[in-house]
């Protein structure tokens, strides 16, 4: 009986001891969890030397070497090269990026197999009867079949978050052109009224003492005083909007508030070519990257469908087994479970991943047409500013010189105040028009050249109006 019960327990050790190790050999791949605390404070800049000013070209070897340099003045492309390297919201996505870049990999590994293990010791009357144990191990074939469309979907999936990630870069680079077309123009109105305060301050100062002296009249001094008071008001929400601009560009850049930007100044604001911008939208569909995500997105939900579809079949489950019962009679068995497809069958997923693949596709026509519209549309406020623009240049050197008489004749008091401050304030307005005018050009460059995906550099060489269609062809 001793030796009967020292053989249970040696059997018992070695049961233990190789479920040990089977976990042990197991568990030994297995990731270990390392904290990793939230940062206590923000990561912005606090100038533009801290900032990321290099193209890393080992991470991009398909780039060429871009290096900013902040002393010679940042023009509107080093801007945009700033903007995609620093800004916040833009690591958040390349963050984003490699969560899909972990789903394709998941969805690229095969499923583990099942393996079960079981340990029966008689106990009462044990004449004859030793400890019975099983072991199995089984695998589920239904991941094998729809392996591959998983994988196709997941591929397609990282390859549209890489083209969303592009096009939100491509938007960021654009809006940092704006923001900084809109700083240096702000700047260049705050410019004029200011030149146009002091005047009206020394102005005001000389007929409030006239009036004092006796020798002007009330409605003159109201007058300049009401100049005065209406450039006070106009600077002031010009250095409103201004603040906005300051900051809003200096987060797009990732640079704290108060980092001081050394902007170069603007080049003169040119429109584009509208005959050689409309053929652009017929492969518009094939360069930007926001319409080649949507076909990924679509292609992706191709593959789910399809995964979808071959998961409707029967699930088969196959497993060997190795057991002895009470008795000591050894067993080998095969067993198949199978997955009957009578009440379910997959069909609500196959509908749920149809519908989808429909939306996709309305919604990639629906991007199409707008584009379509957009373009059109900025195609003719273009002609429109551009006009608007010409009446400005061709009248107002005639307006200033009209001006500049009228100050004279306003001195020596032959002409009433009401009637010259008309004239000089009908001219600053024109000149601040002028200035408005030409941000809106700008920003219409900027909004078509984002639309159609066009490089600023091509922009800038092939599409100037004026260009002759054999240059355009030879660009080209």
């Amino acid at each position: 009986m001793g030796i009967i019960r020292a053989r249970y327990i040696k059997g018992y050790l070695w049961c233990i001891h190789v479920v040990i190790l089977g976990m042990l050999i197991i568990t030994a791949g297995c990731a270990v969890y390392q904290p990793h605390p939230l940062p206590k404070q923000h990561v912005l800049a606090k100038n533009v030397d801290a900032l990321q000013l290099r193209v890393d070209t080992l991470k991009q070897p398909e780039m060429t070497v871009c290096q900013v340099n902040p002393a010679d003045g940042l023009d509107l492309t080093d801007v945009a090269i700033l903007a995609v390297l620093n800004n916040p919201d833009l690591k958040v996505e390349r963050a984003r990026l490699k969560v899909s870049g972990a789903q394709l990999f998941a969805a690229g590994l095969l499923p583990d197999p099942q393996a079960s293990f079981s340990l029966d010791h008689p106990t009462g009357n044990t004449t004859g009867l030793v400890t019975a144990w099983g072991f199995g191990l089984a695998y589920d074939l239904e991941k094998l079949v729809t392996h591959q469309a998983e994988i196709d979907a997941e591929r397609q999936g990282l390859c549209q978050v890489n083209l969303n990630l592009l096009w939100q870069e491509w938007q960021v680079m654009q809006q940092a052109r704006s923001l900084s077309v809109q700083y240096l123009l702000e700047e260049q109105r705050l410019s004029l009224l200011k030149k146009m305060l002091t005047l009206y301050e020394s102005r005001y100062r000389r007929s409030a003492q006239g009036l004092a002296d006796g020798n002007i009249t009330l409605d003159v001094n109201g007058t300049d005083l009401t100049a005065l008071v209406d450039a006070y008001s106009q600077i002031s929400q010009i250095e409103q909007s201004h603040n906005t601009t300051r900051h809003d560009l200096n987060l797009l850049l990732g640079l704290e508030a108060d980092a001081a930007l050394p902007l170069a100044p603007l080049p003169t604001a040119k429109p584009l070519n509208p005959e050689w911008l409309k053929p652009q939208l017929q492969s518009l569909s094939l360069r930007r990257p926001d319409l080649l995500a949507l076909r990924a997105g679509y292609k992706s939900e191709e593959a789910k469908l399809r995964a979808a579809i071959l998961a409707q079949f029967p699930s088969l489950n196959v497993g060997v087994n190795r057991a002895r019962d009470t008795s000591d009679v050894h067993t080998n068995g095969l067993s198949i479970c199978l997955n009957l497809p009578i009440f379910s069958g997959n069909r609500g997923q196959i509908a749920v991943e149809r519908a989808t693949r429909e939306q996709l596709r309305e919604e990639y026509q629906a991007r199409l047409a707008q584009t379509d519209m957009d373009v059109r549309e900025l195609i003719d406020l273009q002609g429109i500013i551009t006009r608007q623009m010409g009446v400005l240049d061709n009248y107002l050197p005639r307006m200033k010189e009209l001006v500049e008489r009228a100050s004279q004749a306003y001195d020596q008091g032959d002409i009433e105040a009401l009637t010259f401050l008309n004239m000089e304030s009908t001219c600053v307005n024109k000149q601040l028009e002028r200035i408005s005018l030409e941000q809106n050009l700008w920003e219409n460059r900027i909004a078509l050249e984002t639309l159609l995906a066009l490089p600023e550099t091509v922009a800038a060489q092939v599409l100037p109006v004026g260009i002759g269609q054999d240059a355009h062809n030879q660009n080209q």
